[in-house]
């Protein structure tokens, strides 16, 4: 799939977004700015390279859900010039990814080879958690700032694959977030349970543990005779016309 120029629209306006916060903060305090840019770079960043590598439509997606919270943001600000900039950012944004383009932005029907719904949905979510606790709006303290930085490590493992990636969201999300909870101001433990509850159930899908580890098909490979094998391929084996090592 082409990528279409139109795809870098998005970032740009979470870009603009971003400045206009940093400028402005409005009622939020700057631990919530911070959190909100974070998770705005980090979700606006990942949806435009989904976008326009493989024109994934959880990319599409994620991108829409992103611009729609720099609208709720913009409730609590004073409506001035930079919230009109940021405003006509989102909107440009919105129109790009919603709007009829002459090349689709992203592929109308899923791809057969990309990974199911919920292994991206464990991602997405994790990526998500320093957004959602920076909107949040009640003054965040240091548990607040830890739980949302580990969450997206947490996610950040599985999407690598890396050993205990699999384990780190099933059983690491709801671990950190419960003993996070208890430390918090009562929005924003809700929504941090509510983030590990989501995080979790999807964790414990079939889909996501296939994702991570792959089934092996036995019996995939089949002994080859050596006089039927080319004699450059059994000089470089070291491999002599018996099949017997040299």
């Amino acid at each position: 799939m082409k990528p279409n120029p139109l795809s870098a629209i998005p970032i740009v306006a979470v870009l603009v977004w971003v400045a206009a916060i940093i400028v402005e903060p409005g009622d939020y305090e700057p631990a919530s700015i911070a959190l909100i840019g974070i998770g705005w770079l980090l979700l606006g960043t990942v949806g435009t390279v989904g976008l326009v590598l493989v024109g994934g439509r959880w990319a599409k997606w994620t991108l829409v859900v992103v611009l729609g919270t720099t609208l709720m943001v913009s409730l609590f600000r004073a409506l001035d010039w930079v919230s009109l900039v940021g405003l006509a950012a989102t909107t440009t944004g919105l129109i790009v990814l919603l709007g009829p383009t002459r090349a689709p932005l992203a592929r109308r029907l899923p791809s057969a080879t990309g990974p199911p719904v919920e292994a991206v949905l464990v991602i997405l979510i994790g990526l998500a958690t320093p957004l959602a606790m920076g909107v949040v709006p009640y003054e965040p303290n240091i548990a607040v700032v830890v739980f949302a930085a580990v969450i997206p490590m947490l996610s950040f493992l599985y999407s690598r694959t890396v050993r205990g990636g699999l384990v780190a969201v099933r059983l690491g999300v709801p671990f950190v977030a419960i003993g996070a909870a208890l430390l918090m101001p009562l929005p924003h433990s809700v929504t941090a349970v509510a983030l590990a509850f989501a995080i979790t159930y999807v964790a414990w899908s079939r889909e996501v543990s296939v994702a991570f580890r792959p089934p092996v098909e036995r019996g995939s490979t089949y002994p080859i005779p050596p006089e039927l094998v080319p004699k450059e391929i059994l000089e470089g084996a070291q491999i002599d016309e018996r099949g017997r090592r040299k």
